[in-house]
């Protein structure tokens, strides 16, 4: 029911909305007002993938496309594994005039394993919780 000029900025639009609210929720679960508990892992997705399926087609793409905007925002953070991270060592080194050194950009991917990791596990565990 939109026009493609309508659509587009729709879709803009709603995008910014899923993003503002992506990173509020992360900021609200850094600062403890809202539980760790409420991060899901795979199978919390595939749950939630199946009921969408069930309500029907523009259900299950809406829920897609939050999931690929939620998941976006998330590669997009300042931590050295993730895509955000090699933005950031990039910014460095355009401020700096030299790449971050080595050691610190292992030192950094290793710290960013670990809490990529650790956030994984604890969806996981609070995943597996909920069965």
């Amino acid at each position: 029911s939109y026009s493609l000029p309508s659509a587009l900025f729709a879709a803009i639009e709603k995008t910014y909305e899923v993003t503002a609210f992506t990173l509020s929720s992360i900021e609200k679960m850094i600062i403890g007002a809202i539980s760790p508990k409420n991060l899901s892992g795979p199978i919390t997705i595939a749950q939630v993938a199946n009921a969408t399926v069930e309500n029907g087609l523009e259900s299950f793409i809406g829920f897609i496309a939050l999931l690929s905007i939620s998941l976006g925002v998330i590669n997009l953070l300042p931590i050295p594994v993730l895509d955000g991270g090699h933005l950031l060592y990039y910014f460095i080194e355009i401020i700096v005039g030299r790449p971050v050194p080595e050691k610190v950009q292992m030192w950094g991917l290793q710290l960013g394993m670990v809490m990529i990791v650790s956030i994984m596990l604890l969806a996981f565990y609070n995943d597996l919780t909920r069965l």
